[in-house]
């Protein structure tokens, strides 16, 4: 039996030993492309180590193996993504490496692995609230964004996303939420990183007190979480939806979900976000009175805050709710909490403290100015630069245009000398007709001749009013024309003259008028005349300068006006 145990244990040994050989024995894959999609393939394979540095190096041995530079460069920039992990905290090491990687990236000139490696040494700042470091490498790393296509960077959606979870921290809120909808872009839909970016969108609008907007992203959160699992991000959705409740003055739903919150967040040993939801359910308390409730959050919360120096802020947060629930009744532990909070207070004023969040947007306001100013200058150097050149094609298109000018006057003066020479002949043809008939004394059917050669002419005129309209010199030809086109209508010295010679010729007729139709006007007489000589409307139209219409509905008036002698005066008129 004894044997037998022995035995079992041996073999469980050497299961466990070869089990554990066999996972950290894993190695990278790395494809024999560095290709963009494959370098993003390599980082989504990363592993967090911890403490075991060494099985950290074998893991990654492959790319520093790799004939690669672009491999060369990630094996750095994830080594030191692993001594972040193995110190917990900044250290010599990851520094050393971030810096490397950077600029072996510089050295390749690819700009977005330069890029990625400036973001991902960002993130680590980050992380640990090194906020003075943290802005100049990021700002440049956010000017290289700008020059270069998202599709053609590394991870662009992990990219915005700390891009913009960074700016939220430093409050400049309209740079947090352009990067972060650009993250979602960029981002794959049903992930932990889709929702993580969801969320972020959510407590901007929450900042920017637009509660509903906040709601819709936190709701938006627990959607994509849920079905994948994500229970952290579940949890913090529901911790951040209890903060619009609150200032709803809803404290029992706040309350009811924080506890959630921090019930996910243990359970699944998320021990940041315990801490942040213990310190918010605290202060909902202490505003219900509820100090014993509210005092055992915080010794909890504290417990957290104490084990990493990145965590100062939500300690100093601590600190000051705790010297409230103290309230005065122990002067001297308040004395000891008030030196302590002076402590960390000192600490914040060079990582994550309000000073330094606020030097920190500050600096931001001021490279934002300074790249203006930066862009300015490289405008105006660029056209320095550019200057002779630019003179030179001025001068050229001053050639061209004083040539095209000259052209075009020319063109004009030619087609206004062609227009002249049109209009003399016409009205030269106009007088010679008008000489004719007042020379000659001519009868009436010299008069209805004239007036046909009158239609002939305004139909002339009229055409070439229409064949002109695309001319450049349009306005002044066309004043011209319609000038002759007017004088060809029929004037009181020609209506005299031609009913002269009409009453010659008609006179039975006219009288006939005159005595029973005594109504009509001389614009009637025109017409009625001008239509018992067989002219139709459009030639009437166009002798008296009127529309066709016009002559219909003064037609159609005269009817009216007539009433049961209109068909009389019509019977007189077609009598030969």
């Amino acid at each position: 039996m004894a044997y037998i145990i022995k035995r079992t244990g041996i073999l469980f040994t050497v299961f466990i030993f070869t089990f554990l050989s066999k996972s950290y024995s894993q190695t990278l894959t790395i494809p024999l492309q560095d290709s963009r999609e494959n370098i993003e393939r390599i980082i989504l394979q990363e592993k967090d180590f911890q403490k075991d540095s060494v099985q950290l190096k074998k893991f990654l041995a492959p790319l520093l193996q790799s004939s690669s530079k672009k491999y060369n460069i990630l094996y750095y920039a994830l080594l030191a993504n692993g001594y972040s992990s193995f110190f917990d905290k900044t250290n010599s090491l990851s520094d050393t490496y971030y810096l490397l990687s950077i600029q072996k990236a510089k050295d390749i000139n690819d700009p977005s692995l330069v890029i990625w490696t400036e973001m991902n040494y960002s993130k680590y700042l980050y992380y640990y609230r090194e906020i003075d470091k943290l802005i100049p490498t990021l700002l440049k790393t956010i000017d290289a964004t700008e020059s270069i296509n998202p599709n053609k960077m590394i991870l662009p959606g992990e990219t915005f996303k700390i891009f913009g979870w960074i700016m939220t921290t430093i409050d400049d809120e309209d740079l947090a939420v352009k990067f972060l909808k650009k993250s979602l872009h960029y981002t794959k839909t049903n992930s932990p990183e889709y929702a993580s970016v969801l969320n972020a969108i959510g407590v901007y609008y929450f900042k920017e007190k637009n509660f509903p907007a906040a709601m819709y992203y936190f709701d938006k959160t627990i959607a994509v979480s849920l079905p994948i699992s994500d229970n952290i991000r579940y949890a913090k959705a529901l911790g951040d939806k209890a903060l619009i409740y609150e200032k709803k003055g809803d404290y029992k739903t706040a309350l009811e979900l924080l506890q959630k919150d921090i019930d996910y967040s243990e359970k699944y040993k998320d021990e940041k976000n315990s801490m942040y939801a213990s310190i918010l359910m605290a202060k909902i308390l202490l505003k219900e009175q509820d100090t014993s409730r509210a005092n055992a959050l915080l010794q909890k919360a504290e417990k957290i805050a104490l084990s990493k120096p990145y965590y100062n802020n939500s300690l100093k947060d601590i600190i000051e709710l705790k010297l409230n629930v103290l309230n005065g009744k122990d002067p001297e532990k308040e004395l000891s909490l008030r030196r302590e909070l002076k402590k960390i207070e000192e600490s914040l004023l060079k990582t994550d403290g309000e000073t330094a969040l606020t030097r920190a947007n500050w600096f931001v306001q001021k490279a934002k100015y300074e790249n203006r100013v930066k862009n300015t200058q490289l405008q105006y150097e660029h056209e320095s630069k550019m200057k002779n050149i630019y003179i030179l094609l001025v001068i050229l298109a001053i050639l061209l245009s004083i040539s095209i000018f000259f052209s075009f006057k020319k063109r004009l003066k030619n087609n206004s000398l062609e227009y002249d020479k049109k209009i003399i002949d016409h009205k030269i043809e106009k007088r010679n007709y008008e000489k004719k008939l007042n020379d000659a004394n001519l009868d009436l059917d010299a008069h209805i001749k004239f007036l046909h050669n009158k239609n002939i002419q305004i139909s002339k005129l009229k055409l070439e009013l229409e064949n002109i309209k695309q001319s450049p010199s349009y306005h002044i030809e066309k004043g011209k024309l319609q000038e002759l086109l007017d004088s060809h209508l029929m004037t009181d010295e020609n209506w005299n003259t031609f009913k002269r010679e009409f009453k010659k010729e008609y006179n039975g007729f006219y009288e006939a008028l005159m005595k029973d139709f005594p109504e009509l006007k001389d614009s009637n007489l025109k017409i009625i005349m001008l239509q018992k000589l067989r002219f139709s409307n459009s030639e009437i139209a166009s002798l008296l300068g009127i529309t066709l219409d016009a002559v219909k509905k003064s037609k159609q008036r005269l009817k009216k006006k007539l009433g049961d002698k209109h068909n009389l005066l019509f019977e007189i008129i077609d009598m030969s």
